[in-house]
């Protein structure tokens, strides 16, 4: 009984090591902090139709394609004396807004849209881009 306890125990150890995985490797760190002005904020849509609302494109060259493949892009919202993560909603009385954002290499977009179509431009806002490049 020892000895087929004791083949047991080797059987899944090796088992375990073999389906271990080694995850290594760097990456490259950056965060960038900008400020959206309220002037900076163009109007898309329909005013009163689904889709309406306010978007800024920011050239960012530290979205290669190695980031969009491998790597993370994180965004935050400064409120306060704190960073909110973005996508964010923003809860008025009886209609939300929120902030989302898509980039493709290159180049970084933030919208604005509050769920009643009649989305106000939105004020100064401070933002963080955080970007993970593997290298």
């Amino acid at each position: 009984m020892k000895t087929l306890i004791f083949i047991s125990l080797i059987v899944i150890s090796l088992f375990s090591a073999s389906c271990t995985e080694k995850i290594g490797g760097n990456a490259d760190l950056q965060t960038i902090d900008f400020v959206v002005l309220k002037s900076d904020w163009v109007e898309y849509g329909i005013l009163g139709t689904p889709g309406y609302g306010f978007a800024v494109d920011l050239i960012m060259p530290e979205l290669t394609d190695n980031v969009i493949q491998n790597g993370m892009v994180s965004l935050y919202i400064k409120s306060g004396e704190s960073w909110t993560p973005v996508p964010v909603y923003i809860y008025h009385d009886g209609y939300q807004g929120g902030y989302i954002y898509a980039l493709k290499r290159g180049l970084f977009s933030i919208e604005y849209y509050e769920s009643d179509q009649q989305t106000i431009r939105p004020e100064t806002q401070t933002f963080r881009l955080v970007v993970v490049q593997p290298i």
